[in-house]
């Protein structure tokens, strides 16, 4: 059932972002996670990545000078146009939304001594009961679970440490030890599993708050993600059937708008394409629960409702039934309104049936998360 949301709560929301728009803040009971007979297809045997950036619009950083890398990824990759953040200021509830596809009545920035969240139908508990392997590699974190601020490390930017399941909140105190300790580590042991090739099954990297484009500027995050990014691109959990969603939390501005950006790497985008298609960050939590061969949206009573990101694609996301050799069905997918567009130099793309090039544009300003 929607939980009823106090005037009080809303008022302090409304005093941390302003004008923003939060109209799509949500408190529902979620339902438990039930195990699938699915299973990721053979087309999709590598690692789910995803990258979180900070407080940019689409025009901020597609055909930015400032952004070569970033550009030049969107040009050989999939772009989703129409991709939005779900309405709901300033980053927490971003992050926590991405990872739980709500984000049970938190509007603000708080650390987790302040939001005990108590759902167990997140992500991690969908990958843990499919046997499948997890991992939050946090930059700057120093040691594992950070459940406090340590800048240019913050909280409000890690979802999992927020659940009670996870960072082991007993009602007066976190027990990290018994789970968060082994899945929320320092980025730097990034490096560590790629070289010995034991990356998990799904990975959520959040850059610090210089280099996710919070504190530093547009060069900074672009200068750093063309450092970190080939490495992945260079793994066999990338090449062999993986995916890495480059997205950022919400748009700038202030107050928030609500157009981040959302390219899709992977050996299986669609090369220079850019969709039209509606999305927002329940569609990013659903391809990546479809690809993943999980439960779809256990915290959204309109799950059905929600479209995955099958456009951006050049094979099906469908997984595979367990105990089968199938690889789903491959092949191309028909998109659905927009067009595929061809890269040109410089890093932008020119839409050639419906689709609509990105603009360009300067920074703004970010305000809030």
């Amino acid at each position: 059932m929607r939980k009823t949301l106090t005037l009080a709560s809303l008022a302090a929301a409304l005093t941390v972002v302003g004008c923003a728009n939060t109209s799509g803040n949500t408190a529902v009971t979620c339902s438990a996670v039930t195990a699938t007979d699915s299973e990721p297809s053979q087309n999709w045997q590598g690692t789910v990545f995803t990258i979180v950036m900070e407080n940019k619009s689409q025009g901020d950083i597609l055909g930015n000078k400032d952004a070569p890398f970033i550009n030049s990824l969107a040009s050989q990759n999939a772009v989703a146009a129409g991709y939005r953040d779900n309405l709901v200021h300033p980053s927490e509830p971003n992050y926590i939304w991405m990872v739980a596809g709500e984000n049970f009545g938190v509007l603000d920035d708080d650390a987790p001594s302040s939001h005990h969240l108590d759902s167990t139908s997140h992500i991690a508990d969908q990958l843990e009961a499919a046997g499948l392997t997890w991992k939050e590699y946090a930059e700057s974190m120093g040691g594992p679970c950070g459940v406090d601020s340590k800048y240019p490390y913050e909280p409000k930017h890690d979802p999992f440490v927020y659940f009670n399941d996870i960072n082991g909140w007993d009602g007066s105190a976190f027990h990290p030890e018994a789970r968060c300790n082994e899945h929320v580590v320092d980025y730097s042991q990034l490096d560590a599993d790629l070289q010995a090739n034991q990356l998990p099954k799904y990975v959520f990297i959040t850059p610090n708050m210089i280099h996710d484009m919070h504190d530093g500027s547009i060069a900074d995050g672009d200068k750093w993600l063309s450092q970190e990014v080939p490495k992945i691109l260079a793994s066999d959990a990338f090449n062999n059937g993986g995916v890495l969603f480059l997205t950022w939390d919400e748009g700038g501005g202030y107050p928030q708008s609500d157009d981040p950006p959302m390219i899709v790497v992977s050996p299986h985008a669609k090369r220079g394409y850019v969709s039209q298609t509606s999305y927002n960050a329940s569609s990013y939590l659903k391809t990546v629960q479809t690809i993943l061969g999980l439960q779809s949206l256990p915290c959204d009573p309109q799950s059905d409702g929600v479209q995955t990101m099958d456009d951006l694609f050049d094979v099906s996301i469908t997984p595979s039934k367990k105990g089968t050799t199938g690889g789903g069905t491959s092949g191309g997918t028909t998109p659905s309104s927009g067009g595929t567009t061809t890269p040109t130099s410089g890093g932008t793309t020119t839409p050639t049936s419906g689709g609509t090039t990105p603009s360009s544009g300067g920074t703004t300003t970010p305000a809030g998360g």
